[in-house]
């Protein structure tokens, strides 16, 4: 999906988002297109909008307000930009005392803000040297100001947020940029914090202040079991049971909690406690009866394992090892987000176990007993997919972006949403007290379009932005579906032409129709037809200037342009060569009328005299006669048995597409049969009758070659069409010893006429 298609969809579910963990993948999202497409102003400029279409979701439903109205003016920034989070309460007012306590309390108070402020002051500079960008090459925003930049210093509380400038980061807070003026988005990221962004604007001769007070997360507590049944009880509250050995606690508040978890066949029970933008810490032992406890807490790319086994157990993330996790648990840094596979314990006791890690305070807690199944864990990425297991719909879809399933034994998984692609099948292996992963990465489908092709050549190949869509079929369509709407590029190729390229836009619901004209092709060689005597003689040929030859095994071929040597050899023939020029996209016709050797009488052939043109009253243009006007024009008398080839051109005459025709005719003693042809048809009007048939001929330069088949019998007309002949018609013939042919040409008609030649039978 191209990055501007999939902004427009992400914009849409916006307003959908019911709180904010709906808006948060969205945001995830749109960071990773903005690290995709750094050169791309205009992927930048709808990322930088989305964002804050996004933020200012996310405040709409911290205050319990619904979509903000289309019209509703953004609120103009000032010079001095700040963002705050939910500040304090303020205090309750101080009743009036006595004038001397008074006195004396406003004394202390003094004295006391006169020490805070000093340690407030040594923790800021504290901070910003443990936040302090690492040693290395800085962009030059950052390092020294650049003629005609403003300097913008970028505040956070708490300190060391990284700050992106249009979904680019730039630096660690508290930092300084040096910006040329313009609009700008500024994001600041910190694990364990909701996103804070603003939009700023930066003006010549204005420094700019920009504060941002960052949101702390709550915890999320995630309760994975094979324990039949259970319930939950959160600081002595029962908060839900188990559903399928499942139950998920969102927005926990910080502070000291003590969770217990009882089932059918076994119980566990852990404390921790959270704290503002910090990883939980699990508080004293996890105590257990009947089941095998591992609790993991995370924030960013760190996590710590306890278990609750009296005995250290070794701690593998990915099948890479970590350590053993004894005592208070296995500190683990550098964790990659997404579903991961942690193994605890080794030999019989290993287990695998599928934690997801991320930005926010979490704590996952697997509980695993002694029964005869597995967990497999299908990660989505989306909610509400639905799954199918071994063929069988799973009765619950995905929440958070997985499903997980107990199950044993062999696994083939594939699963389904509307408006998403379809993901091939992933089989899996689940073995007892094993938790394995299959993951799929769902892509929305584009809302679609179409392309139909009519009247093409057949065999045309056909590729929408290098993607191969199909060849043009016999008939001389094609049809393409399941399409991105938008302005596409589309290419008709086939062999021995010059690929042609047209832009068009395909639309949302529609169906773009090109016609064979839309993507005609000009030949990238040229044609020669062989007129042979007698038939069944060999023919050779080679560029004039090599002296390698090839055989011509077809009565028409195609060469690259060039001047060549065509030869025919026949035994008890005279061997004949003719050189010819190929042009690209003409063709041309090479006679090669071998004479007999002088020990054998002649053939019977016709003299030249019959067969010769007769080009009087036409006009020499290049190689081709033209002629305006003159109704029936007759270029050959005398016997005709044998084929006629010309190719014709209607120069003028209405136009092919005003109903402008070519036409022709055969005279033979006191029968005239008439012959047209126009861009869709072919017609016939001879002695048996009017007869007509659609074609599909190339229309380049309005030009077609024709052959005309006289026989005794029969009158055969065929149309040349890419590579091959099409007959156009055949009727019954009554042949005479004389005949004429001819050209029809109305006196407003001009008609080029080249290439015309009789092979005698």
């Amino acid at each position: 999906m191209l990055p501007l298609d999939e902004l427009k969809l992400l914009d849409s579910k916006i307003d959908d988002a019911a709180d904010l963990s709906d808006l948060k993948p969205i945001y995830d999202r749109l960071a990773e297109i903005g690290r995709h497409n750094p050169s791309d102003f205009e992927v930048q400029v709808a990322v930088a909008d989305t964002r804050q279409r996004v933020i200012d979701r996310g405040v709409q439903l911290r205050r319990g307000r619904g979509p903000m109205a289309l019209d509703e003016p953004p609120p103009r920034p000032t010079r001095v930009v700040s963002l705050k989070g939910d500040e304090p309460p303020a205090p309750p007012p101080v009743k009036k005392k006595k004038d001397a306590d008074a006195r004396g309390w406003l004394g202390i108070i003094a004295l006391v803000s006169i020490a805070w402020l000093a340690v407030f002051v040594a923790l800021v500079q504290v901070a910003r040297n443990r936040n302090m960008p690492a040693p290395g090459p800085t962009p030059p925003q950052a390092s020294k100001a650049e003629p005609g930049t403003i300097p913008v210093d970028i505040t956070t509380i708490p300190p060391g947020a990284a700050i992106q400038l249009n979904g680019e980061t730039r630096c660690k807070s508290d930092c300084r940029l040096n910006l040329q003026p313009g609009n700008y988005q500024v994001t600041a990221t910190l694990d364990g914090f909701d996103p804070g962004a603003t939009g700023v604007t930066v003006a010549a001769g204005n420094p700019i202040v920009v504060r941002m007070t960052l949101t702390s997360q709550t915890q999320t507590v995630r309760l994975f079991t094979d324990l039949e049944g259970g319930n939950v009880v959160l600081d002595g509250k029962g908060v839900g049971e188990l559903q399928e050995g499942q139950l998920v606690l969102d927005r926990v508040a910080n502070g000291k909690h003590a969770v217990r978890v009882s089932g059918k066949n076994g119980d566990a029970a852990f404390a921790f406690e959270g704290d503002s933008g910090k990883m939980p810490v699990i508080s004293g032992p996890v105590a257990v009866t009947n089941v095998m406890a591992v609790v993991v807490t995370s924030l960013g790319t760190r996590a710590r394992v306890v278990s609750s086994s009296a005995a250290p157990v070794k701690v593998a993330l990915n099948g890479q090892p970590k350590g053993e996790a004894a005592g208070e648990g296995l500190d683990i840094k550098d964790v990659p987000p997404g579903a991961q596979t942690l193994t605890v314990g080794e030999g019989k006791d290993e287990r695998k176990l599928v934690v997801t890690f991320g930005p926010m305070p979490t704590v996952t807690a697997f509980l695993k007993s002694d029964v005869s199944t597995g967990t497999l864990v299908v990660s989505t990425g989306e909610d509400d997919v639905t799954v199918w297991v071994n063929g069988r719909e799973y009765r619950r879809k995905t929440r958070r972006g997985e499903l997980r399933v107990q199950t044993v034994g062999p696994a083939a998984v594939h699963v389904a949403k509307p408006g998403f692609q379809t993901e091939p099948e992933q089989r899996v292996e689940v073995k007892k007290g094993e938790e394995v992963k299959v993951a799929f990465r769902l892509k929305p489908l584009p809302k679609l379009a179409s392309l139909q092709i009519r009247n093409g050549v057949p065999g045309t190949q056909i590729f929408i932005e290098d993607r191969a869509a199909g060849r043009i079929g016999p008939d001389g369509t094609l049809s393409a579906a399941s399409l991105t709407p938008g302005e596409h590029a589309i290419e008709a190729r086939r062999d021995g032409f010059i690929t042609r390229r047209i832009l068009r836009t395909l639309r949302e619901g529609e169906t773009l129709v090109l016609h064979g004209a839309d993507i005609a092709l000009q030949s990238a060689t040229g044609s020669i037809h062989f007129v042979v005597w007698p038939p069944d003689a060999a023919i050779t040929y080679r560029r004039a200037d090599e002296t390698q030859t090839h055989t011509a095994r077809e009565a028409t071929i195609r060469l690259e342009p060039g001047s060549y040597i065509f030869t025919a050899k026949a035994q008890n023939y005279l061997e004949r060569s003719e050189r010819a020029t190929v042009v690209a996209g003409e063709s041309r016709n090479v006679e090669l009328a071998l004479d007999r050797e002088s020990r054998l009488p002649p053939p019977e052939r016709p003299t030249r005299a019959a067969s010769a043109v007769d080009w009087s009253g036409w006009t020499k243009q290049g190689n081709a006669y033209v002629r305006r006007g003159g109704n029936r024009v007759t270029v050959r008398s005398g016997p005709l048995n044998g084929t006629i080839t010309f190719t014709a051109n209607l120069r003028k005459g209405g136009g092919l597409f005003r109903g402008g025709k070519l036409r022709w005719f055969v005279e033979q003693g006191d029968g005239v049969s008439v012959f047209e042809l126009d861009k869709k048809k072919f017609v016939s009007r001879g002695p048996d009758g009017t007869r007509s048939k659609q074609h599909a001929a190339e229309e380049e330069d309005r030009s077609y070659t024709i052959q005309v088949e006289v026989t005794p019998e029969r009158i055969v007309h065929r149309m040349r069409v890419g590579d091959s002949w099409v007959t156009l018609d055949s009727q019954a013939n009554h042949a005479v010893p004389d005949a004429k042919f001819g050209f029809v040409i109305p006196s407003s008609d001009e008609i080029a006429v080249s290439d015309l030649h009789y092979a005698p039978r």
